[in-house]
């Protein structure tokens, strides 16, 4: 088990999983807002702005907990060089 690497890199591992997250998130909001019946999100009016940016906002935190889980099984997975 190599604890180091979870030491030095999980801030980078859940910055990168929450950026990634909210990027295609957004993106899919973005096209899915375009569509005449949308698949993902409801129509963005003045009564769901807020429910649509918090699922967004938390399907972002999701993605960074799920990288973050990588990156213990690959600490798991990997020795440690010393």
């Amino acid at each position: 088990m190599n604890i180091k690497l979870i030491k030095e890199k999980w801030i980078k591992f859940y910055k990168r999983g929450f950026l990634t997250g909210l990027m295609v998130l957004c993106f899919l909001c973005l096209i899915d807002q375009t569509l005449e019946t949308p698949f993902f999100f409801n129509k963005i009016d003045s009564g769901n702005f807020m429910l649509t940016l918090s699922f967004i906002l938390f399907g972002s935190v999701f993605c960074g907990i799920i990288s973050f889980i990588l990156l213990i099984l690959i600490s798991i997975v990997t020795v440690s060089k010393q």
